[in-house]
């Protein structure tokens, strides 16, 4: 199962197992484990499911009917992405609000899962440790390393050019169906030993040429999502501080080490900050609370920063279910003017910078977008990059059913100024159907420089626009290669794979919404 990018509500619903209480309409003895489970997920869902207005009863929908797939897995996302395709969207052409454009049919954002997420909020992985993505149909880089991780060990880097896996080379290996890559065999073949093999040999060719052959295990380490940190001294007196920084890990793990970043631009006096969620697809929403505060300026500090809204039920104290397991709340908890509901600046740390440029992609998500949109009323905000993913909803957390963990979106966010709603994506110098406004500059990155080049597409076009108070007038760079044959791919399909290659266990973190 595929999914990316979450919000998560991290409250204790321990032992809603199956869900016992909630068996359907015309069970009897012979129900089976796997139909209750069935029967629980669905009953949740109309019960606090964001988009519950749109689901029809249970006899009609017959959550029962879903038995396609090898796995009970398979089986739970088919009936999970049939309900979720029974909403629609005004300002997206009516299309279900998790229509994904990308793959049509399946949900964009509700999932379930066999507890590999919750491990994940708590930060400790178990996998390479290395990420990929085909900059050509015969160009495969590595996109972004994490510190610690068995790929580290290895000496693998961001920008190395995979030129074998597994053995395997050229057609075995490169994309050869340009009209569909995301089903192409090679794809197939090098993404699933990416993302799912316990051992991986890989040939590589470094930026000079040089080509060696390392092998990888998987294991477990703890996740380090500051990426990189630099500061850099630029004309005009200004001081850009920049952080890579790729999941919202739960706060108690990651505090310190943002404290820490954040004192070193303080002490540089930044001007101008640089905060690259490219490849973030969220985490905890506690933790972007904090970074939030850590970038804001100090002036707004006790002044709104957003707002949650959760699903009709919910405010009108209409969940039996949910109070059972999270209980007890008070008459109008979830209600968005209850003062629980209302989350208000507190400045962090002293850098007082009034301008901040995120790098972002496709697979900048949740919790990242969060942080753009708390921060977008209270100071000057650049978007540089491609298109967000567009999440603005979140889950509950640890809402077991039957041993798996159920993730469907009860609620949103807004900013002070009302703004939340970018299911499409937050687009850099443009707008959302919903009439969000986004300044900043559309570019691709090229991945043939590590992170922290001044010569880095993404990165350079910020500093860019800080030394001479505007972007670069080139047209859009296009995408280099080591290898003069390199084959090109659309916008469009650079844009699935790039998506599509992140496993969502090996890319994403999920939205920790801590209880307030």
């Amino acid at each position: 199962m595929r999914k990316l990018f979450y919000f998560i509500l991290i409250i204790s619903l321990a032992g809603a197992s199956a869900c016992k209480k909630d068996k359907s309409p015309g069970s009897n003895t012979n129900t089976t484990a796997f139909q209750l489970t069935q029967d629980s997920i669905y009953m949740i869902a109309q019960e606090d499911y964001y988009w519950n207005t749109s689901l029809p009863t249970y006899s009609v929908f017959n959550p029962r009917q879903y038995t396609s797939g090898s796995t009970d897995l398979n089986k739970f996302t088919g009936e999970i992405d049939a309900y979720t395709q029974l909403s629609k969207n005004p300002a997206n052409k009516n299309q279900p609000y998790e229509y994904d454009p990308l793959n049509p049919g399946s949900s964009k954002y509700s999932f379930i899962d066999d507890g590999a997420v919750n491990g994940e909020l708590n930060a400790v992985k178990g996998d390479f440790g290395f990420n990929i993505f085909y900059t050509y149909t015969n160009v495969i880089r590595v996109s972004l390393v994490y510190p610690g991780s068995p790929a580290a060990a290895a000496g693998l880097q961001r920008s190395d050019q995979i030129i074998g896996v597994n053995g395997q080379t050229d057609n075995n290996i490169y994309i050869t169906n340009s009209n569909d890559p995301f089903n192409d065999p090679a794809y197939k073949f090098v993404t699933g030993a990416v993302n799912n093999g316990s051992a991986i040999t890989l040939q590589i060719r470094k930026t000079n040429g040089d080509t060696k052959t390392i092998t990888i295990n998987t294991k477990s380490y703890t996740v380090n999502p500051v990426i990189y940190t630099n500061t850099y001294a630029l004309k005009g007196g200004r001081t850009a501080g920049y952080m890579v920084f790729n999941s919202f890990i739960g706060l108690s793990n990651i505090q310190a080490r943002l404290d820490s970043v954040f004192n070193v631009f303080s002490s540089k006096n930044v001007t101008d900050l640089i905060i690259d969620l490219r490849y973030n697809g969220g985490g905890d929403v506690e933790t972007s609370i904090y970074l939030t505060n850590l970038i804001a300026p100090s002036n707004v500090s006790g002044s709104v920063m957003n707002t949650t809204y959760w699903t009709a039920n919910m405010q009108n104290d209409k969940y039996p279910i949910l109070q059972k397991k999270l209980g007890p709340f008070s008459t109008g908890y979830f209600k968005s003017t209850n003062p629980a509901q209302i989350e208000k600046f507190a400045k962090k740390g002293s850098v007082s910078a009034t301008r901040v440029f995120f790098l972002v992609t496709g697979n900048t998500a949740s919790a990242s977008e969060l942080t753009i949109n708390n921060v977008k009323p209270k100071m000057d905000v650049q978007l540089i990059g491609d298109t967000t993913y567009g999440k603005p909803v979140g889950f509950l957390s640890n809402l077991i059913v039957n041993g798996h963990y159920l993730y469907t979106p009860e609620f949103e966010t807004k900013n002070s100024a009302g703004e939340g709603g970018y299911y499409t994506g937050m687009p850099p110098k443009g707008t959302t159907p919903t009439g969000g406004v986004y300044n900043g500059w559309y570019v691709l990155e090229t991945i043939t420089n590590d992170f922290g080049d001044t010569n880095e597409t993404l990165l350079k076009y910020a500093i860019s626009y800080i030394e001479n108070g505007s972007y670069p007038s080139s047209s859009t760079p296009k995408v280099q290669s080591l290898s003069s044959t390199a084959i090109a791919m659309s916008d469009y399909q650079r844009k699935i794979l790039a998506v599509k290659t992140q496993s969502y266990r090996k890319n994403s973190m999920y939205i920790n919404l801590k209880r307030k």
